[in-house]
């Protein structure tokens, strides 16, 4: 083989593997549930995807996002706050949470959600769970105080980098 084939495969090999971190040209669907504790922030979490569709959310940890959907109203009755809260720690709720997700279908999502994005107050401060479909994939946490939490724009930077390491999901 030539060094320059040698070349081409290695840089092609690398860009998929780029592009297979930042997903599909579709973005990431995600479904937004807090539990009761994490209610008074419902607001802020929707403010925060208004802010990322206007290119206003920054500071992603060098991840690039791409939120396509979220979803915070109109979710399957069994996708709670308390189910999702509930699957950072313990796999049986992970699961059921993972098929909750991919396996939701509607006019817009033809493959379900990529993940979700849970939030709760527990010891004082706002925790932000990026939960991924996938079961195998680690929880990622973001967290605030109340004070950092009433700051959109760090509301926005703490939600930015639980869901940016998430992935889109191949459709099955």
């Amino acid at each position: 083989m030539t060094t320059s084939l040698k070349r081409i495969l290695l840089l092609a090999s690398l860009a998929a593997a780029g592009a297979a971190q930042a997903g599909s040209p579709d973005g990431l669907s995600l479904a937004a549930v807090g539990n009761a504790s994490g209610a008074p922030y419902a607001g802020a979490v929707k403010q925060f995807f208004a802010d990322h569709k206007a290119q206003k959310v920054a500071d992603c940890n060098d991840y690039m996002l791409d939120i396509a959907n979220l979803y915070v109203a109109n979710l399957p009755p069994q996708l709670t706050g308390d189910l999702a809260v509930g699957a950072v720690n313990d796999k049986a709720k992970r699961k059921r949470l993972a098929a909750l997700l991919t396996g939701y279908r509607d006019a817009t999502l033809t493959h379900g959600f990529d993940g979700a994005l849970a939030y709760e107050v527990r010891e004082g401060k706002l925790r932000l769970y990026g939960i991924s479909g996938d079961p195998g994939e680690k929880v990622l946490v973001s967290t605030l105080t109340p004070a950092e939490a009433a700051d959109q724009r760090k509301f926005n930077v703490a939600a930015c980098k639980a869901v940016a390491g998430l992935g889109v999901l191949a459709a099955p």
